[in-house]
């Protein structure tokens, strides 16, 4: 509830896009290829609510390559996040700004909230800890369907990038999570039937905020930055901190349902 509020009250990703579009550090991310809600996003045997990005990347209105990268990391520095995830389910060798990755998808038969998807990502995790307690193991919540209505709305399944371990121990361990839960499917397929696995563009922008407490990892890659954009940008990270300080708070006295209900105040 808490990301629910930063984000359609307070409006922090539409903030950051409206700053670096206003500074010109990105041009092609408009309302039309781009939308965003919260889903949960699992590393390492935890589970959290992560602003997850839909963005088209192909046609006449596609988000530049470069725009979807900046984008990323003004996000992970405004956000105070130790690192980030993006991928493109159409590996493109020519984006210079991702490697290649192998992944598999989990699609539910309806909606998919973001209670249940940690709940499979947990089953996994008693199948085989390493896919879910593992080095780089994780999943985002995603929608399979091409229809943006739905995208928006349904957030139907989980992408799962290949962590530290061998491709067949991903490849079975998921499958057998998938087809022994009810309403569950896994693709992709070979021409077999079998499972197997596809190649996404990936990308893991981070920062280490103990070492560099400026969020250098993260402003290094936004492309020669203005003074006006970095002091911008540290303003929407500032009101991040303070919400976040203001929800320990509430943690602390006890009352996080009435305060995130009734008391919450955009910063």
């Amino acid at each position: 509830m808490w990301s629910q509020r930063l984000l359609n009250d307070c409006r922090i990703v539409e903030n950051v896009i409206n700053v670096l579009s206003d500074n010109r550090a990105i041009s092609t991310v408009i309302p039309a290829n781009t939308r965003y809600l919260v889903a949960a996003g699992g590393f390492q045997g935890h589970t959290n609510p992560s602003y997850v990005l839909t963005m088209e990347d192909s046609g006449p209105l596609g988000v530049s390559a470069v725009d979807v990268y900046v984008l990323n990391n003004a996000l992970g520095y405004v956000l105070n996040q130790s690192g980030t995830a993006q991928f493109s389910v159409a590996y493109n060798k020519q984006n210079p700004f991702v490697f290649s990755l192998d992944y598999a998808v989990v699609t539910s038969g309806g909606s998919l909230t973001g209670e249940q998807a940690k709940e499979f990502f947990d089953y996994v995790g008693t199948i085989d800890p390493a896919l879910w307690s593992g080095t780089n193991a994780g999943f985002t919540q995603i929608n399979a369907s091409d229809s943006p209505v739905n995208n928006y709305l349904m957030n139907n399944s989980m992408l799962f990038l290949i962590g530290s371990v061998p491709k067949q121990q991903f490849i079975e361990g998921l499958f057998k999570a998938a087809s022994t839960t009810q309403g569950t499917t896994y693709s992709p397929l070979a021409n077999t039937g079998k499972p197997t696995t596809t190649k996404a563009g990936v990308a893991f922008p981070g920062n280490d905020w103990r070492t560099s407490p400026g969020g250098e990892g993260y402003l290094v890659n936004l492309a020669n930055p203005s003074p006006q954009l970095l002091n911008c940008l540290a303003v929407i990270r500032q009101q991040h901190l303070q919400a976040a300080a203001n929800l320990l708070k509430a943690i602390d006295k006890g009352n996080v349902g009435l305060y995130l209900k009734a008391q919450f105040k955009c910063p």
